[in-house]
């Protein structure tokens, strides 16, 4: 049980241990479109997702509704685009003022008193200082290795995030270019992320709004490696 839990939130294996994703050079210039012809030459690679455990006391029991996520990676000249599509039969969405919408710094410009509802969104976690032997931990990194994620959220856009462990996630004011669209069911998301090179880790992140998803609550994925 001890060893389980180390392998799931610390995640201190050696980088050759990690299973991997396989990434195709030669990205297109419309790489960013979800529907992009040159998605096709990209192998899709499906991951399983787990479900955190509850974090709050009026959460109700967290069912397992999304059980994967399928990951494309391709490879420009100074970038990597990803690509991720799961299946989620409810869109969930909020269509807020203008002035809620942006969230680029720290704070809204007005807080939202939509607290009763929740946007489906995805994200993925690079190590912040890669390199290491033991990567971060899956909780939103540690102390001694935070991390970067780049989320991106279908109410409010994209934003980069860093944390040094649960509860310590906060906005840099950065953006980076990123898509997502829903249709037939299911939800299809690029990201231009910064290049990475072979055997850097990653991992990733669903939320879903139906099911009140937000902060650490939420599906995720341990630990992969590029190729």
């Amino acid at each position: 049980m001890k060893r389980s839990l180390a392998l799931l939130f610390f995640a201190a294996a050696l980088s050759a241990e990690m299973p991997s994703i396989p990434s195709t050079a030669a990205a297109p210039d419309d790489a960013l479109d979800p529907a992009s012809t040159g998605w096709k030459t990209a192998r899709a690679v499906s991951l399983a997702l787990h479900r955190t455990p509850p974090l709050y006391a009026t959460d109700a029991p967290a069912a397992r509704e999304i059980d994967s996520v399928q990951v494309q990676l391709l490879r420009g000249a100074s970038a990597v685009f990803v690509r991720l599509e799961w299946a989620d039969p409810t869109r969930d969405e909020v269509s807020l003022p203008g002035q809620e919408k942006t969230w680029v710094t720290e704070k809204l410009v007005t807080p939202s008193e939509a607290t009763d509802r929740f946007s489906d969104s995805v994200a993925v976690m690079i190590p912040a200082e890669p390199g290491a032997d033991v990567y971060p931990s899956l909780q939103m990194g540690d102390r001694d290795r935070p991390v970067r994620i780049y989320f991106v959220s279908a109410t409010r856009g994209a934003a980069v995030m860093e944390a040094t462990g649960r509860g310590t996630t906060h906005r840099t004011g950065e953006r980076f270019p990123a898509r997502l669209g829903y249709a037939a069911g299911k939800w299809a998301a690029t990201m231009q992320l910064q290049n990475l090179p072979a055997g850097a880790p990653l991992s990733f992140a669903v939320w879903n709004g139906s099911q009140q998803d937000r902060d650490g609550r939420k599906y995720f994925t341990v630990w992969y490696t590029t190729e």
